[in-house]
């Protein structure tokens, strides 16, 4: 009787010793469940544009105060060059004179809202022996390798150019308010030289063509490479293999 007792009080304890431990066990899942969070965080992204700013009345420098004010200003044809000293008129004659220039002020703008931007500038030139030239202006400067010089120091025929900004930051700050340009244009005159002849005058197509090419300036919170934007804008002018 005592055996059987003793017997079953141990099986009884041992059973209690199991519904105990199953019950710590329970607590512990439970505890672990209780603990358990989830959480998630979403973020909305924008993509950067450039607007046309508008050159009917474009928010520039006053041009050249020398300069003859124009009947009809290169400044309405749209885009993101200006030319205010230039007139556009269908009649307006710029005949090229040795010793002689010519008004032509091509400013380089941005439509209100726009990114921040790094402004390169292509000039081409189709005459011949240094005949045809500018100075390059202040906050412009050559990207070297890319310029045929001209003549008189600071001088060029043609190539590339790079905007450098108000007090060399490289960059035209955009407004969420109003259109940004250049502080000065890349150049005020075209000079023919005193030296040029009717030969280097008379090429087939008489026309100089100022290109503009316009990176962002940041790429999400970070500036972008300045090689890298660099890079971008010579392939932009270099013309393709055949």
């Amino acid at each position: 009787m005592t055996t059987q007792t003793k017997t079953k009080n141990s099986k009884k304890a041992l059973l209690l010793s199991a519904l105990a431990l199953a019950l710590v066990a329970c607590v512990a899942l439970g505890t672990m469940a209780w603990l358990t969070a989830r959480d998630s965080v979403t973020n909305t992204f924008t993509i950067g544009n450039f607007t046309t700013p508008d050159t009917e009345k474009p928010e520039t420098p006053d041009p050249d105060p020398d300069a003859p004010v124009p009947d009809n200003p290169n400044i309405g044809l749209g885009g993101y060059i200006i030319e205010p000293s230039w007139d556009a008129s269908e009649d307006a004659i710029h005949k090229l004179v040795p010793g002689g220039s010519l008004y032509k002020d091509p400013y380089v703008g941005i439509g209100k809202g726009s990114e921040d931007a790094v402004v390169y500038v292509y000039v081409e030139n189709p005459f011949e022996n240094q005949s045809v030239y500018f100075k390059l202006n202040d906050a412009w400067e050559a990207v070297a390798e890319q310029t045929v010089a001209g003549p008189d120091s600071g001088t060029y025929v043609s190539g590339l150019f790079r905007y450098t900004g108000e007090g060399g930051s490289g960059i035209l700050k955009a407004s969420a308010d109003q259109d940004s340009w250049t502080s000065r244009p890349v150049f005020t005159q075209v000079v023919v030289n005193d030296n040029a002849t009717h030969d280097d005058l008379d090429v087939a197509e008489k026309t100089i063509t100022v290109s503009c090419f316009i990176h962002q300036a940041y790429d999400g919170d970070s500036a972008i490479d300045a090689d890298t934007i660099e890079n971008a804008a010579i392939a932009a002018f270099t013309p393709e293999e055949p």
